[in-house]
């Protein structure tokens, strides 16, 4: 079986995944859903449905199989037309709709891969599609190739807590300078947004609990200190540390929602335009 796409009409993004393929001379068959290649595609889900995301508007368009591996959404098809499983850490699936998509996570992806990264977001954004890209600290210099090349309308970051927490909260070792340097990037970004959530963590010395309020304004200190400015956006969420893989953290009590004005007093000290997520 070679190269097989399914599509639906009037779907932009399948489109752009066809023209991807068509430049690069990739040969493929296509099966339109909404025209001659409904129960083409209806056998071929009957097939593979657990390994076909479907929501409640239904299947993600396009679909793409080379006949032993399925891949799903125009960022994942074209980054595995180039790099193969090499870009799976940074590209997932998008849920943003429209011109926006998103879907890219700089933190977590291998920068050897960086300038296959910067190929797919090149070509998407040639394509009309704006990029939402997220990141938490890790990776700064890959950060900084796709500033430099205008790959980014808007960076989602999670500063993680202060740096002394930093790589207990990320549960792998975090160099200092990356995260700083990747804060002082993000403000750079045409639309940029830092938050923090407020997570549990066990501590060096075996205790465990929250963050705690000093320590969400030793994080807002961090910002003001790495972006140079007090006024970022900045927003603190709360957590369902109940589903956390760590049983320790379930016996915790949940936050009440009143205490988390602490937090943001706490954080306005140093980035006055703190604000709580709304449920």
């Amino acid at each position: 079986m070679g190269n097989t796409i399914f599509t639906a009409t009037g779907c932009a993004r399948c489109k752009i995944t066809k023209r991807f393929m068509q430049k690069d001379n990739i040969p493929y068959e296509e099966f339109d859903f909404k025209a001659a290649g409904k129960d083409a595609f209806a056998q071929f889900y009957r097939a593979n449905r657990s390994e076909i995301f479907r929501d409640k508007d239904g299947v993600e368009f396009p679909v793409f199989t080379d006949g032993s591996q399925i891949r799903q959404g125009v960022s994942v098809i074209i980054g595995h037309l180039i790099a193969g499983d090499r870009l799976k850490g940074f590209i997932q699936r998008s849920i943003l709709h429209g011109e926006w998509i998103d879907g890219f996570n700089i933190s977590s992806g291998d920068p050897a891969a960086a300038d296959d990264l910067l190929r797919v977001l090149g070509f998407l954004k040639q394509n009309g599609l704006k990029l939402q890209l997220a990141c938490n600290g890790k990776n700064s210099a890959v950060l900084a190739k796709l500033l430099d090349q205008g790959l980014g309308d808007r960076l989602i970051m999670e500063v993680k807590g202060p740096l002394a927490l930093y790589s207990t909260l990320c549960g792998e070792e975090v160099n200092d300078e990356d995260v700083t340097q990747s804060i002082a990037l993000a403000s750079r970004f045409p639309q940029y947004e830092y938050f923090t959530a407020v997570a549990p963590l066990a501590r060096p010395d075996g205790s465990i609990g929250f963050l705690t309020p000093e320590e969400i304004g030793a994080t807002a200190r961090l910002i003001e200190e790495s972006a140079g400015s007090k006024k970022n956006p900045y927003t603190l969420s709360t957590v369902n540390h109940k589903a956390a893989t760590d049983e320790r953290f379930k016996s915790l009590a949940p936050l009440a929602s009143s205490a988390m004005f602490k937090y943001r007093t706490a954080a306005r000290r140093y980035q006055v335009m703190t604000e709580i997520q709304k449920q």
